[in-house]
């Protein structure tokens, strides 16, 4: 058994028997594949963090999610802006739909996608708010004295 190989490569492995009289012929080549799992849930922010009470822009310092199940091609921002006594853990972002701003405004939810990141560029902190597109997502201006949640997918 060969045991913690990284996902998503391919291994190849020949048999080769020694004994005192030397090595024998090697086997045929088998080639094996291994499984791509579940990408791993980013660290936090992944369960939303709360935030204070913004001006327009907040200054995130995000931790790049691990790969070792497979590859990642993107990651993306949600945000949803918090109503009332409401908390970060309150939020549903497990199963919020990928909508931009502009989009989610119209159906009255108020979570949204602020940024989409390539894997490779990931950056480690995000200016939040900062009215620039990120993976053809709008970074919408917060609302001074709201607080927002924000999570990683």
């Amino acid at each position: 058994t060969v045991s913690n190989l990284p996902a998503d490569f391919t291994f190849s492995f020949n048999v080769v028997a020694v004994t005192g009289r030397g090595r024998g012929n090697a086997s045929n080549e088998l080639q094996v594949n291994t499984l791509v799992g579940y990408p791993e849930s980013p660290v936090a922010p992944n369960t939303g963090v709360d935030t204070p009470k913004t001006t327009s822009t907040l200054t995130l310092t995000l931790t790049k999610p691990s790969n070792k199940n497979g590859a990642i091609g993107s990651v993306l921002l949600f945000v949803a802006q918090l109503t009332g006594n409401q908390v970060a853990s309150e939020v549903d972002f497990a199963n919020a739909v990928a909508m931009p701003y502009s989009e989610e405004s119209r159906t009255g939810t108020l979570i949204y996608v602020a940024a989409q990141f390539d894997y490779d560029n990931f950056p480690t902190t995000f200016v939040l708010g900062d009215d620039m597109m990120y993976g053809g997502y709008r970074n919408q201006p917060l609302i001074a004295g709201t607080r927002y949640a924000y999570a990683l997918r």
